[in-house]
């Protein structure tokens, strides 16, 4: 069997992938686009199974700052709780073992196989410092035109008040070069597949005790914020089947 993007596949010392038990189409789909991978499914929670009380409860989520948190002052749904749950625990595994680097997955993810004539460069060029690097991502690929002049209204809307983002979050808003393959990560959306190291876990561990942010909000906090190393890979390896429109996959984190 061929194995698709092979390189990156033998790059990591493990891959997990985040699904519950009930999700088998998700997991049927993963075969067929992940042919010939090593992977390791994690089960996490199935939120009918849970109510965002019992986490509030337990101490797992903190309503209250994840208000404080949210840009929009919104409350976390109970779907992405259970989500956000979900990665945090391949975190803890991740660190109960001696693998150096993994590659995190949903169980959604699609491969796009146009990424596979590019994908040994890719791999020979992540750099070095890399504490994550995004495999798919939403969000822009460099800084828009006016890039300055944008931060610098934004920089005098924290000072009046109006705008939660702190003025290092501004300063790391937009990717900046970094070389042919890469750019150092900004403001960028999805979770659906990712390269994490150790001390990339453990700082994405101490963002989400307890659960405060969406998955891929928590990364991107953490990025912006200066804590987290993180880069995003110009060819884009992977896409997600719930954000495609008219895909048979669904999301699961709205409610």
């Amino acid at each position: 069997m061929t194995t698709i993007f092979k390189s990156l596949h033998d790059f990591h010392d493990h891959r997990y992938v985040l699904t519950t038990e009930k999700n088998l189409d998700r997991q049927e789909s993963l075969k067929r686009e992940l042919k010939g991978w090593d992977l390791e499914l994690l089960f996490g929670v199935d939120k009918s199974t849970v109510t965002k009380e019992q986490f509030q409860k337990d101490g797992i989520y903190d309503e209250q700052k994840a208000m404080e948190t949210d840009r929009s002052g919104k409350p976390m749904t109970t779907g992405h709780i259970c989500c956000s749950l979900g990665h945090r625990l391949i975190y803890e595994e991740f660190l109960r073992t001696d693998h150096e680097k993994v590659l995190v997955f949903e169980d959604d993810v699609l491969a796009l196989p146009d990424a596979e004539s590019k994908i040994d460069k890719l791999v020979e060029a992540i750099p070095v410092d890399a504490e994550m690097i995004y495999w798919g991502w939403e969000g822009p690929g460099k800084a828009p035109a006016g890039a300055s002049i944008k931060k610098a209204l934004y920089h005098l809307q924290h000072k009046m008040g109006l705008l939660s983002y702190n003025h290092t979050m501004i300063d790391n808003l937009y990717p900046k070069p970094h070389s042919k393959y890469f750019s150092v990560a900004g403001k960028h959306f999805l979770a659906h597949a990712y390269t994490l190291t150790r001390s990339g876990a453990e700082k994405l561990i101490a963002w989400q005790t307890p659960i405060i942010l969406n998955a891929d909000n928590a990364i991107q906090y953490a990025i912006l914020n200066g804590d987290l190393k993180a880069y995003i890979a110009h060819t884009q390896v992977f896409s997600q089947g719930s954000q495609e429109s008219g895909h048979s996959i669904k999301s699961l984190t709205q409610t």
